[in-house]
């Protein structure tokens, strides 16, 4: 062998590409749920594991609880590039809004706004600069004034810059259902239409089988809870210990219902402080889904439907939803899994609901046990659950903390009183060391089989700056006054030749300027670079 030849073989580093989901012996898997959650878990076990047999029970007499239209980021790059659902047809069938980020009005009193959008930005500077964080980057200038970073050029034709900026998906939920269980059909995974009403298990205590109402009896190596708040296999049947988090959110109950938009899409989620809680609104194409999340300690439904009418129009028909915040002490249980709102729920706030979600169905394909006797991975799966749920239980937290919108009996309790653990020493070395994402410090969370996206050092500088936490003075920062102004003339040059998502989806811009196209064949994007 020659030296060129010595040189190339001593840094080939080829067979360090280890598959990231481990051989497992589990065979079959039972998923007993539909819904969003039992869904994507069944299409990312199949792709991740093809050699196990996946099945999923559910019951058509069992209405699905949707709640959790708004996503983040992971969503896009799980859907497209990990479960390979074509986007095209995606866009086509559960027709999609647009979100780059979340518009609260939160943290401050009187006419108060901050956004936290999903891109890198100059915070440290605009909140020295500007004691504020809403020209921070151009897309929260692009969210200020509403509109998606998609611009007319000067020869009128359109130059997209979504393969650079994060965006995530606003849903409706029986669109998002009805497309996932079309494409469960087309993968071949059977869904067998059952209510079961009886769990057996052997003298170890571990699930046997399920028995439906219909007659079917149904037996499998590993059985996945995805039954929702109902959490039958997980808490009913192997009576897994709750842990509460009632002394971090208060809040218990939604009433939801919906309004016409009047032709305005909004590029963001808009999150909105209220007397006793705080209310969501979700774009969709034609219509707005709100949902004013409330505590039953200090509001009932008749003063909280009262509130929300007089704030956001009379809504005649809504919904309501009761909910406990909170997860139980183990995901995984003897041969159950447990994920969605059957392991456990946070609240609406920052849009975790699907979010969990996606991350617990990773982290189980990455970290499957290989046996029911595996007890390392077992425990590891266990504890990148815990960990990452405990994590955005001090996030979400920190926001009703540091809350000063409204003094009500409620927001002065929540100030009070609501415990957010780690979060406090977050708090602490932010004003000691900002911006916390120059060092990358601050998550709380060990994030082992999943990298988080969001709810990192990031997102705890956007929700400090952004609800002015700052206690000591900011050390002048090397970008000058002068170049911060020039980059904010930038932000609103671009912002003033960028579209509205009503005009994108009214001339269907998406397909007919090949944008879509552009953003999900390129191969230099962040939906491929952040594809877990």
């Amino acid at each position: 062998m020659r030296l060129p030849e010595h040189i190339e073989n001593a840094f080939d580093l080829s067979y360090l590409d280890f598959p990231k989901c481990p051989t497992t012996e589990i065979k079959s898997i039972g998923i007993l749920g539909g819904g969003t959650a039992g869904y994507l878990t069944a299409l990312a076990i199949q792709k991740m594991h093809p050699s196990i047999k996946v099945q999923v029970i559910e019951s058509s007499k069992i209405p699905v609880i949707g709640v959790g239209e708004s996503t983040t980021t992971e969503i896009v790059p799980f859907l497209h590039r990990t479960l390979q659902i074509d986007p095209f047809e995606f866009f086509k069938e559960v027709e999609p809004t647009l979100k780059l980020g979340i518009r609260f009005d939160w943290g401050c009193p009187g006419d108060y706004k901050f956004n936290f959008s999903f891109f890198a930005s100059h915070q440290y500077e605009s909140y020295y600069h500007e004691n504020s964080i809403e020209n921070s980057n151009w897309v929260s200038v692009l969210m200020n004034k509403n509109k998606f970073p998609i611009i007319r050029q000067d020869d009128g034709s359109l130059l997209s810059f979504l393969p650079s900026i994060p965006f995530s998906y606003h849903i409706d939920n029986k669109n998002l259902i009805r497309f996932l269980r079309k494409t469960l059909k087309q993968r071949r995974i059977e869904i067998i239409d059952g209510e079961v009403d009886q769990v057996t298990q052997d003298e170890n205590g571990f699930v046997k089988s399920l028995k439906t109402v219909e007659g079917h009896e149904l037996a499998y190596d590993l059985y996945v809870d995805c039954s929702g708040f109902r959490s039958k296999l997980l808490g009913q049947t192997l009576k897994t210990e709750f842990q509460p988090f009632s002394d971090t959110l208060f809040t218990d109950k939604a009433i939801t219902f919906d309004l016409p938009n009047n032709d305005s899409v909004d590029v963001y989620t808009s999150v909105i402080t209220m007397n006793n809680g705080w209310t969501w609104k979700i774009p969709m194409r034609s219509e707005d889904h709100y949902g004013y999340v409330y505590s039953s300690k200090y509001s009932d439904e008749e003063t909280a439907v009262a509130e929300a009418r007089a704030k956001f129009g009379n809504f005649k028909e809504y919904k309501v939803v009761n909910f406990r915040s909170g997860r139980h002490t183990q995901a995984w249980n003897k041969n159950v899994f447990a994920l969605g709102n059957a392991y456990g729920f946070i609240e609406p706030l920052e849009s975790t609901a699907i979010q969990t979600a996606v991350h617990s169905i990773i982290a189980l394909c990455r970290l499957m046990p290989n046996s029911h006797s595996d007890h390392t991975s077992i425990a590891a799966l266990n504890g990148e659950v815990a960990a990452t749920w405990d994590s955005f239980r001090w996030f979400v937290g920190m926001h009703y903390k540091l809350n000063k919108k409204l003094d009500t009996p409620f927001w002065k309790d929540v100030r009070d009183k609501a415990e957010i653990g780690s979060a406090n020493a977050i708090i602490d070395l932010f004003n000691q060391r900002p911006p916390l994402s120059a060092g990358n410090l601050g998550t709380g969370s060990p994030y082992t089989a999943v990298n988080g996206l969001v709810f990192n050092s990031y997102s705890y500088d956007t929700l400090l700056f952004g609800q002015k936490a700052v206690t000591k003075p900011l050390k002048k920062p090397a970008m000058t006054k002068e170049e911060y102004d020039s980059k904010v003339k930038s932000y609103l040059a671009l912002t003033e030749r960028s579209l509205t998502l009503h005009e994108i989806f009214t001339n269907d811009y998406l397909f007919s300027e090949e944008i879509l196209e552009q953003l999900f064949l390129d191969t230099d994007t962040w939906i491929v670079e952040t594809e877990a």
